[in-house]
């Protein structure tokens, strides 16, 4: 486990250039790519959520799965499979969907594949 901090600056995008001949200048730096989509924030929150830190309701579903929903209302569906593998179903708000199977081999072993 990791305890992510959030970077908190006095002066945010401000940069230092150190001129050639010596001289220094301090200027701020805007982004102006135009983004067709903002992408995920790489910060505290979203660090802490990959470890499983992050408010979740959880609902034991009548067919013996579980669904959590994250504070997005994003649902993890975890299915316990007849042949004793486990699923786990992710959908994101624009409903990507990302599963992943995990297989106990008779070795003791583990296998985790995306379907």
């Amino acid at each position: 486990m990791r305890d992510f901090q959030d970077r908190l600056a006095q002066q945010p995008n401000r940069y230092k250039i150190a001129e050639e001949g010596g001289g220094i200048k301090y200027v701020t730096i805007e982004r102006a790519d135009n983004p067709t989509r903002e992408g995920t924030s790489l910060n505290r929150a979203a660090f802490m959520a990959l470890q499983g830190f992050q408010e979740t309701t959880t609902i034991f579903n009548e067919d013996g799965s579980i669904t959590e929903m994250n504070g997005t209302g994003e649902p993890l569906v975890t299915a316990f499979n007849e042949d004793g593998s486990i699923t786990e179903t992710f959908t994101n708000t624009e409903g990507v969907v990302i599963a992943k199977k995990t297989i106990f081999q008779e070795d003791g072993s583990i296998t985790e594949v995306f379907v």
